[in-house]
């Protein structure tokens, strides 16, 4: 019970205590008895509905402000549970926009990372390997100018004359010639070695005026440096390819890249963590210098054919000059003829 509710019965109760005290109306007794009674209910009926409009207006301001009261009650409520609804969708609003935000962010690094693992791998060193690859290229390319140069020193030449006393100095002076020097990467050593194997120059012959006589000299001149000179150039190839830049030497420095002295713990080491991508290109390397070394190995084995045919040549020669001729130079000494 509110203070207003508690005034208006307060008064209500002084009006009915006001009408109890009042002389009651003896309409038998008294004179005029009428005319007191009419006042004293027009009294009572102006205090009971003064009373009556004071009490309700007490109630129905009572009832506006509680009302009042309600409604902001209510109001308060709605508006804190629409804050609170509104707190909770902003929450979950913005906790799945921070959830799409980390997932997009971690696909976009997982890409970034993936696709720097793919072509971040490239293979075990692929500059060591491109190197001595073309290292190896640039031997095998120059071989060529070596063994002529090398075939170019020897003192006999094909079709030409020379006096052998030359080459007997340069037999006799140093060492003594090895067939090891081929393999050893001395291209001075290996130069002697062909040149004491070749053997001397044919000395000029004389000019006997029968062109018959001529003819066959110049014959067998020519199947001499036939042999000579395959055999020359054979010789001059192994040793070319076995000098300290040759083939030989850059094909090893190539297959050590993925071997190596500890049989290729290293290259295993380097491609264990490598993407399939950088694996296929090591891959893709090694069949390559595969093909360059089965490429160098076709050439010895033509070269021991070419050699094998220089030798049947030979045997075929001395076969054939073993009959002697009735026109053989006889002015050329035993030991510099064709046996």
């Amino acid at each position: 019970m509110t203070a207003r509710t508690a005034t208006a019965l307060v008064g209500l109760g002084a009006v009915v205590a006001a009408i109890g005290v009042s002389a009651p109306a003896r309409a038998q007794s008294c004179v005029g008895v009428e005319g007191r009674v009419n006042l004293a209910t027009s009294t009572l009926t102006t205090a009971i509905t003064g009373a009556i409009t004071t009490t309700e207006s007490a109630l129905v301001a009572q009832e506006l402000a509680e009302r009042a009261r309600l409604i902001s009650a209510v109001k308060v409520l709605t508006a804190q549970s629409a804050a609170g609804s509104d707190q909770v969708a902003n929450g979950f609003r913005a906790s799945s926009q921070a959830l799409a935000t980390t997932l997009a962010t971690q696909d976009q690094r997982q890409a970034v990372a993936l696709a720097t693992h793919r072509y971040g791998s490239i293979g075990y060193d692929p500059c060591g390997s491109n190197t001595k690859a073309q290292s190896l290229y640039t031997a095998l390319t120059g071989s060529a100018a070596v063994r002529q140069q090398m075939v170019t020193q020897v003192h006999a030449q094909p079709g030409r004359y020379a006096d052998p006393k030359d080459w007997v100095a340069d037999v006799k002076s140093g060492d003594a010639p090895d067939g090891a020097a081929l393999y050893s990467g001395d291209r001075e050593a290996a130069t002697k070695f062909i040149t004491t194997v070749i053997g001397p120059p044919d000395p000029q012959p004389r000019n006997t005026g029968n062109s018959a006589t001529n003819d066959l000299n110049k014959l067998e001149k020519t199947g001499r440096d036939t042999y000579r000179s395959m055999t020359a150039v054979v010789l001059a190839d192994i040793a070319a390819d076995y000098r300290p830049d040759g083939p030989i030497a850059k094909t090893r420095a190539l297959s050590g890249h993925w071997q190596g002295n500890d049989g290729g713990a290293a290259w295993a080491a380097g491609t264990a963590g490598q993407h399939d991508r950088g694996i296929i290109q090591d891959a893709v390397r090694m069949e390559a210098a595969n093909l360059a070394l089965l490429a160098h190995q076709i050439k010895r084995g033509m070269r021991t054919e070419a050699t094998a045919a220089a030798l049947l040549l030979s045997m075929v020669n001395a076969r054939i000059s073993s009959v002697p001729s009735p026109g053989r130079d006889t002015s050329t000494p035993a030991s510099f003829q064709t046996p």
